[in-house]
């Protein structure tokens, strides 16, 4: 038995399903399910049904289960206060972001170096799903996304850094432009392209209702991507304000943002999540006010 056979076998009961263990943890799904039999074999004990749906657990396999559960959060304390006891370690932090907000990880990153010389940063860039998954399971100390009030749950600390609105973002040619606020009904024959996030993708459902001429071309977390095919595509996407003004000169010179009617009073927040009932390690908090001093001009969040 070691640590990563529990993890997997959490993974599995979580999911239910050894393909999603499996996609969760990069690894085939074979190797998961070799993994659960060598456990299974080791301690002469069914831990899961196998059914057509799925896996569930066993009653012997809950118990197995809720023993793995804490063998594993035992570990993840001891390794805090280890590193709290050794005062020359090496400091670390592995953050999951929303692809928008790179360059002010990657400067906040750069600023903290002069405090920390030998800190490590790993950054994973995904869309906000992956990202609060990675929280969750213990893959990321952090995670950096853009959310709403109604998305808050009791999984994840919340700490917010600044708020905005969603706009919709066209280039400095579109008769768009001219607009103070827009609404469903001004979006006729329009090609979207759109950040890959389940709320902003309901967003730009919703504006597209009215007229079916309007169109998605395009869904991908690729901020580089989305950027190129609004200011050469003349597409248009939808986006907290903060994100744009955390896009290079050279993008925010060609685009503009108009607000949206009915979701202008549903702030976006980008924040900070951490995974609940568990202490904020030292890094994590240096590393957040250094991330807010960066983005201080976007606006104040309300906590």
């Amino acid at each position: 038995m070691n640590i990563t056979q529990l993890q997997y076998l959490i993974s599995t009961a979580r999911f239910g399903s050894f393909t999603k263990a499996a996609s969760a943890h990069h690894m085939t799904v074979p190797t998961i399910s070799q993994s659960i039999k060598q456990l299974e074999d080791e301690m002469n004990t069914v831990i899961f049904h196998r059914t057509k749906k799925g896996v569930v657990p066993t009653k012997e396999g809950e118990l197995i289960l809720r023993h793995a559960a804490a063998i594993l959060n035992n570990i993840d304390v001891m390794q805090n206060e280890l590193l709290n006891l050794k005062e020359d370690y090496v400091e670390s932090i592995t953050l999951s972001t929303i692809p928008g907000l790179v360059p002010q990880v990657v400067q906040a990153t750069l600023e903290l170096m002069h405090k920390y010389p030998t800190l490590k940063v790993q950054m994973i860039e995904g869309d906000t799903q992956t990202i609060m998954k990675q929280v969750y399971e213990g893959y990321a100390s952090m995670g950096l996304i853009s959310y709403s009030k109604s998305q808050v749950n009791s999984s994840f600390e919340w700490f917010p850094i600044v708020e905005g609105t969603a706009v919709l973002i066209m280039n400095t040619k579109s008769h768009l432009r001219f607009s103070k606020m827009i609404s469903p009904e001004d979006l006729d024959n329009q090609v979207f392209v759109l950040y890959k996030d389940e709320h902003i993708e309901n967003i730009a459902h919703n504006l597209m209702s009215i007229n079916p001429t309007n169109r998605i071309a395009l869904i991908t977390n690729n901020m580089e991507a989305l950027c190129q095919m609004v200011v050469k595509g003349n597409a248009i996407t939808i986006a907290p304000d903060f994100i744009v003004k955390a896009l290079s000169s050279i993008y925010q010179e060609n685009l503009v943002t108009v607000p949206l009617k009915q979701f202008y009073l549903d702030k976006a927040i980008l924040g900070r999540i951490t995974r609940a009932n568990e202490p904020v390690s030292k890094m994590v908090e240096e590393f957040t006010r250094q991330l807010s001093s960066r983005v201080e001009y976007f606006g104040n969040a309300e906590t």
